[in-house]
This record gives structure tokens, sequence and C-alpha cells, in this order.
């Protein structure tokens, strides 16, 4: 069994840190401390370990055979004893390595890739709109529309109909309603309903739906509600206008915000620089604007690898 998610982005760092040659002993120590916290911990390190023991073994030319074995036969046996390795390998790679969800957009009913927007209009005259990174599943019926958010973030305009209720499901967030304008963010842990007209009826697994009305918003944290709070629409909502707006926002969630604009995953080499802080204003589809504004005013060196982003205190 895999260890979860969050333990592992945890562990490939740790790793990454570990064989990056500038592992100090206190990070070795700090590494082994993270490493015997639980036995989830211990689990997270073991598949990453056993990816990269795989990739090595890919990586290494099979042993010659005795020219009599040489014949076709065994090459087809060859093939097949590499092709074990190769598939778990592979699943590895798709287990460790995709962004949270990533997987489920192959399936999904209406996704996009990292930097693109997309406009939907459903069968009942709703319109979409994703963000970049974003994958849903859409079903109708004859008394219910429901929409199932798997990560990223939608622009809701729901034709009104009260015959069929509207719900949206995004981790615990539960929203209904008839027919109104709102915004949903989820990142894979937290939720964000951002309500721009009309009413919504937010909760969760436990408590009573709550009325978000126009110009509010309500985040869901640790999967339960939290309290209403004025809608800062000039951010939240900033990717509708082709911007990004960072207000003193910690890098981790500036890192989070690009994954939807570039296909780079960021590793943090440096826990110590996820909460420098990060404001301005760009344009959402540069993101490496982002990235230059971030290595000329913050502590911080960035190592561009293919696909990578690794990310430590210069």
């Amino acid at each position: 069994m895999t260890a979860d998610s969050s333990l592992l982005a945890q562990a490939r760092e740790w790793h990454v840190l570990l064989h990056s040659g500038r592992a100090t002993a206190a990070d070795r120590a700090a590494a082994s401390a993270w490493r015997c916290t639980s036995p989830a911990h211990e689990q997270a390190a073991m598949d990453v370990e056993r990816l990269w023991a795989l990739l090595g073994q890919l990586g290494e030319q099979p042993a010659s055979e005795p020219a009599a074995a040489q014949v076709r036969p065994l090459r087809r046996r060859r093939s097949l004893r590499w092709a074990v390795p190769l598939a778990s390998a592979a699943l590895l790679v798709l287990a460790l390595w995709l962004p949270q969800g990533a997987w489920m957009s192959w399936n999904a009913d209406f996704a996009t890739a990292p930097g693109e927007i997309r406009s939907v209009e459903l069968e009942d005259g709703s319109i979409l709109t994703l963000n970049g990174a974003t994958a849903l599943d859409w079903t109708i019926s004859e008394g219910r529309r429901e929409i199932r958010l798997y990560r990223g973030e939608a622009d809701f305009q729901v034709a009104k109909d009260s015959t069929r209720p509207f719900f949206v499901e995004a981790g615990p967030a539960r929203i209904r309603v008839t027919g109104t304008r709102f915004d949903v963010d989820y990142d894979g842990q937290d939720v964000l309903l951002a309500v721009t007209e009309g009413q919504v009826q937010a909760s969760d697994a436990q408590a009573p739906p709550l009325l978000v009305g126009a110009s509010q918003q309500v985040r869901w944290s640790g999967e339960r509600l939290q309290p209403l709070q004025a809608l800062d629409a000039r951010q939240q909502l900033a990717w509708q206008r082709g911007k990004l707006v960072f207000r003193a926002q910690p890098l981790s969630e500036v890192f989070t915000e690009l994954e939807r604009s570039q296909r780079q995953r960021v590793i943090f080499l440096d826990q110590s620089v996820r909460d420098l802080k990060v404001t301005g204003v760009f344009a959402h589809d540069d993101p490496q604007a982002v990235l230059r504004a971030i290595e000329s005013n913050l502590p911080v060196r960035l190592v561009r690898l293919p696909g990578l982003l690794l990310v430590s205190r210069s």
C-alpha cells in the first residue's frame, strides 16, 4: 500500500535534500527523526526509496547472455523480465510524483491542463469556466444537477431551475443552489467558496447549512466549515481577469497557485522559506514573471530541472 500523499510529498523533499550534496549533519538527523515519527512516515520514505531503486535498475544494462542463448524466444523472455520493473516504476511514478488528484483528470468529464482556461456550457444552460489544472464530473437527472470537483478552480453561472437544485461537492465541501454565480477553489485540502451573485447553501458532513450571500466567502479547512468572511474579489477572482494577485501570501501558497499555470512540480529543499511573503500583481499567463520577482526580492534560490523546481534559501 502507498503512503498518504502529503507524507509522500514530504518524503520526496527529504530524499532530494539528502541526495543534493548540500545536506548537513543536522539535515540528516532531522530527516531521520522525521522518518521515525510514525509507521506512516517510514512507509512514505520506503515508497520513495523503492521508486528510485527501480529507476536505477532500469538504467542499468542487462548482463550479457551466452552467445548460444541469443535466439528469438529468449529475447522475448528478456523483454517480459523487464516489463515487471517497468510497470512497477510507472505506477510508482504516478503515485508519488503526479499532483494530488491529477490521475482523475484522465477520466473526468471536463478537465484543463496547467495554464489553460476553458468555458463549458452544460445541457441545462449553466456555464462553467475552469481555471488551469482543474478536473470535474457532471451529472444531470430528473430532480438533480451535480458537479464533483476533484481538484482546481471553477466559476459557476448556474441556470435557474427550482425543480432541479444544483449541487457541488469538493473534498469536504457541500454546496447547494438553484441559480446563482459563485467560484469554488479546491487545492486538494482546503476549499474556498466565493459568491458573487445570489445566495448559496454551504455545509460539511456535520454542520447544518450556512447561507453565503453575494460578496461573501467561506472556507473549509481541516474538513470543517469556517466562519463567513467578506469576499476579496480583487484577489480571489483575479484569474477571471487574467491576473494573479498576491498580498503578503506565503511562498508555499504562491507555488500552489503557479502549479495551475505551468507543468512544473515544486520541491522545497529548505522548509523555512515556505512562509516567506509575496506581494504583487502579475499576468496569469506569465508565471515566469512571478519566479523572477521571487528570485529578485526574496532570499531564495530556484533550481530549474525538467518538470521540477527546487527551492532553497540563498
